[in-house]
């Protein structure tokens, strides 16, 4: 793999991290119901359709190639996305 397209791949999976941790914590009271039944078809849902969007995009980008790397930036931008603006989900 090209270092371009490595350097799309982090940028990407960056950018992706910081996206799905605004809308997890958008949607922190939905995910999180009382309902059992609700609880359990959210969350699916959401793992579901951000997991089959960030694979589409990174086999436009590298075909589909997941480094360890890709992992770690992934995490790491999840983390900070939340450390930064734990205010918005309203228990900061």
């Amino acid at each position: 793999m090209s270092l371009i397209i490595q350097i799309q791949s982090l940028a990407y999976t960056f950018l992706f991290g910081l996206y799905l941790a605004f809308f997890f914590n958008l949607l922190y009271r939905i995910l999180f119901t009382k309902h059992i039944l609700i609880n359990i078809f959210i969350n699916f849902f959401f793992v579901f359709l951000n997991s089959i969007l960030y694979f589409y995009f990174l086999f436009k980008v590298n075909n589909g190639i997941i480094h360890l790397y890709l992992l770690f930036t992934f995490i790491l931008s999840f983390f900070l996305y939340n450390l930064l603006f734990k205010k918005l989900r309203g228990n900061g």
